[in-house]
């Protein structure tokens, strides 16, 4: 921000002088209208106009020679101290005058005129350098005595000369003859640097527009002028013309004076006023309150966010000692605090401490200061920053609640457990008294989240959380592990183990009781129940690690034996887990060691005709030998190891497709491969799905896909949309074990099925079972009435098929025709059926294990 000057008084005084100047010249330049001065009032008012230039070239040195915050400070100092050589020039100058006392030598006109020009030379020169030189901001303080020194030093010369050798010097004015052609040429010479400057100052006004060109302009204008009177003396130098040019003179030192008061002075002073407005508004902006106290701690300033953060007016806070701000049993150590740190201040920063204000309501708010200090007048002044940290403060409770805390349930996390459990066991061992940890798991947990969708889910972790809490005592704690697993830690049980545990029965079945209530969802009603594993302690005869994992044993023992029970751990139940443990390490190497085969179970048609077969899972341990799909399937899944093992029977069952496409014998067949609802649920699915079939070179119209009820609750329309995708290349999509899981009729006739599977479940008893032959007659007709063809699994005799087919299926599945077999085994036997015309009933193998032949056991 700069603020505009307007100075029409010192412009219309130049401007009258400029006016003046043409008919003085014409005045001065006949000598017939010349005005010569007797000599005595001549000295007079020669000295007195000196004596005043001398005191303005002066006060241009010091104004220029003192100037501190000029943006072209390093120049102003430089034209101050030039001028402090033309000042000096111009004393030598009036002490040499004729008629003035000699000093030293004898007065004369060739030594006063000899000052007189080094003086104007000098001046011009200066203005000159000064308008055209570059920003030359700062000059350290020993160069400015330097530069000083140096002026002093050629003004010194000068003078050795025109005292003591002026006759050295060529004539520059004859008595009665008047100005010599030197001294006419040396004036127009130096009203020839005054017109360079006035053009240089003209190209670069624009460059100096903060420094008062007009001034400078007129000074420049006025000294040329000035030096023109100086051309025109007559054959005495006491006559109108001399006169005239000292005035001149004195009005350009005039001009100059006010363009360096204006640069080294009056533009600082009002850049020090902005500066200050500035700071004003920073301090009134600033969110943080801003404190000035003196050495006493009287408050000098308080910005406006004292306000806020005190209470108090700013008038009422002005004037009052600072520990206003403090408890009264605070204050006297706070001031002895205050004379310490005067005594030895040192500034300190933000975040070293935490301190607490207290308020005009009285409440005592969080705030952090950072200190300054500095004296003024030799009286200690400090400056304190105030922050309040209210904000910071929740948000750090946030992220320490964040850390220890369930972000879904608002539970103690598995972090801050184990510094509850920690402490428990300190105070069990303290008390004397038993502790007891549980471990809480739903049951069935993960069905809810695949058949009602993860969001349901939360709502039931929700649910539990909040029936668990209402479930403890004082000093209980119940925390949450992670998925749908909780702990608990019941403390001040009984003394005696026994009591102990009958005290954490009656616990447990309170919270079973309380699991077992039914919870509302929306319109939804849903039951839940839980599995409890707990364990005893007392003391730290157990570390943490040990006590959680025979919770977590006890609590899969309970799992085993039927569920919504409570066990207590059992030595003998760590073999249980670590069976476990050791089934999943094994099952991870088996997939990198190859251990997996395939096997096939036929699809028949009609009475014996194979159409197809699917693809059932098996391991081939090296030391257990064939371990049961039921044994390892269900830890997959709960692992993830189903994903890499599901693309592997995927990718091999494709393989196996594009084998038998080259061969007239198997050509027709197709495979149907089991997918499970996570492997389905993967993004990717559908590109996993179709790279394979592109590597492999499988036909996708003989490659059908079995999907559970179980994955249709979880996202419908993303199912579809996967299902869609792969029946455009022709993949085949068969629902398995129909009937058994939670479809509903709208969730089928929205999806692009091709088959369902009766369950075996259905099957085994339609013999015996009204109810189940109704359904299998269901099923069939609600598979014909949406165009969709029907298969039944777990065919074991004759009678079965009759009645299946008498209902209307006429594809199987089972014992009757198969068991699953090794993919040699199983090519052998579709040959042997194949050869067969017309299918008997002796080609069937009467235990229902394969084929008769005794070509294949």
């Amino acid at each position: 921000m700069r603020k505009k000057h307007t100075h029409p008084y010192q412009t219309a005084a130049g401007l009258i002088l400029l006016a003046l100047a043409g008919p003085l010249l014409w005045w001065v330049s006949s000598s017939a209208r010349q005005i010569v001065f007797e000599t005595r009032q001549f000295v007079f008012w020669h000295s007195a106009l000196e004596t005043f230039a001398i005191v303005v070239a002066m006060l241009v040195f010091v104004t220029g020679y003192r100037a501190i915050l000029s943006a072209r400070r390093g120049t102003v100092m430089l034209l101050g101290i030039a001028f402090f050589g033309v000042g000096l020039l111009d004393f030598l100058h009036t002490m040499s005058y004729v008629g003035m006392p000699d000093v030293l030598t004898v007065n004369s006109s060739q030594k006063s005129i000899f000052f007189w020009l080094s003086a104007r030379l000098l001046a011009a020169g200066a203005l000159l350098l000064y308008i055209a030189a570059p920003v030359v901001p700062r000059i350290g303080l020993v160069k400015k005595r330097l530069a000083l020194l140096a002026m002093l030093a050629v003004i010194g010369i000068v003078a050795w000369v025109g005292v003591f050798r002026i006759d050295s010097v060529p004539a520059l004015f004859i008595p009665g003859q008047g100005l010599t052609p030197l001294k006419v040429t040396l004036e127009w010479l130096i009203i020839s640097v005054n017109v360079l400057t006035l053009l240089v100052l003209w190209w670069r006004r624009q460059v100096l527009v903060n420094e008062c060109v007009m001034a400078l302009a007129f000074a420049v204008l006025l000294s040329a002028i000035s030096e023109l009177f100086f051309t025109m003396l007559g054959s005495i130098d006491k006559d109108a013309a001399n006169v005239l040019g000292h005035l001149y003179k004195l009005a350009a030192y005039l001009y100059l004076f006010h363009a360096t008061f204006n640069e080294a002075l009056r533009r600082p002073l009002e850049r020090l006023d902005i500066q200050h407005l500035r700071e004003k508004l920073i301090l009134s902006a600033s969110p943080d309150g801003i404190l000035w106290v003196d050495q006493n701690g009287c408050i000098l300033m308080v910005n406006p966010a004292m306000t806020t953060l005190t209470g108090y007016a700013i008038n009422e806070m002005v004037g009052q000692n600072v520990s206003m701000f403090l408890p009264e049993h605070l204050r006297a150590r706070h001031a002895q605090s205050m004379r310490n740190y005067f005594m030895a201040p040192l500034p300190r920063a933000m975040g070293l401490m935490d301190l607490k204000l207290l308020r005009r309501d009285g409440q005592m708010l969080p705030v952090d200061i950072s200190l300054g200090h500095w004296k003024d007048e030799g009286e200690n002044h400090a400056i304190a920053y105030i922050r309040d940290l209210t904000e910071r403060k929740k948000f750090e409770e946030s992220l320490r609640h964040q850390a220890t805390h369930d972000e879904l349930t608002g539970l103690p996390n598995r972090t801050l457990l184990l510094d509850r459990l920690q402490q428990a066991m300190t105070l069990s061992e303290r008390n004397a008294r038993y502790a007891a940890l549980l471990l809480i798991d739903l049951d069935n947990f993960k069905t809810l989240n695949d058949t009602l969708g993860h969001d349901v889910g939360d709502l039931l972790l929700k649910q539990v959380a909040n029936r668990l809490a209402l479930c403890m005592h004082d000093g209980d704690t119940v925390a949450r592990l992670g998925g749908d697993e909780f702990v608990i830690i019941l403390l001040n049980l009984n003394a005696s183990e026994g009591d102990a545990a009958s005290g954490t029965k009656i616990a447990a079945k309170k919270i079973l009781d309380t699991l077992n209530q039914s919870y509302q969802f929306g319109d939804r009603i849903h039951n839940s129940a839980a599995s409890i594993g707990a364990t005893l302690f007392r003391g730290h005869a157990i570390n943490i690690e040990n006590l959680m994992k025979q919770a977590d044993i006890a609590m899969y023992r309970a799992k085993e034996t039927g569920r919504n029970v409570i066990r207590f751990f059992d030595p003998t139940m760590e073999s249980v887990l670590l069976k476990r443990v050791t089934m999943e390490k094994d099952l991870r190497d088996a997939i990198v060691a190859h251990q997996f085969v395939l096997h096939y179970q036929a699809q028949v048609e009609g009475k014996g005709h194979i159409t197809g077969a699917e693809v059932l899972l098996r391991w081939q341990h090296p030391e257990r030998g064939m371990v049961p799909p039921m044994d390892f399937i269900p830890l997959a899944e709960e692992t993830g190891l189903i994903l890499p093992l599901g693309r592997w029977v995927l990718e091999t069952a494709c393989v196996q497709l594009a084998i038998w496409a080259h061969q007239s014998a198997t050509s027709e067949l197709t495979l149907a491969v089991n997918v499970s609802s996570r492997q389905f649920r993967q993004p990717d699915f559908v590109t996993q799905v179709l790279d394979i079939l592109k590597q492999s070179g499988a036909n996708p119209l003989k490659l059908k896909l079995e999907l559970t009820e179980s994955l249709l609750a979880d996202d419908l329309e993303e199912i579809i949309e996967k299902m869609l995708a792969l029946k455009v290349v022709g993949v085949g999509f068969s629902l398995d074990d129909f009937g058994t899981g939670y479809s509903s009729l709208s969730y089928l006739k929205k999806l692009p099925l091709d088959q369902l599977k009766i369950d075996q479940s259905f099957v085994r008893d339609v013999l015996t079972d009204q109810n189940d032959a109704a359904i299998v007659r269901t099923v069939v007709a609600l598979a014909d009435g949406l165009g969709l063809s029907v298969i039944a699994e777990g065919v074991e005799n004759a009678a079965q098929m009759e009645i299946l087919a008498a209902a209307g299926c006429h594809a199987y599945q089972g014992y009757l025709f198969s068991r699953p077999l090794p993919l040699p085994v199983f090519e052998a036997y579709h040959q042997f059926v194949a050869k067969r015309s017309v299918p008997e009933s002796d080609a069937i193998d009467p235990d229902h294990r394969g084929v008769t032949s005794g070509k294949t056991a």
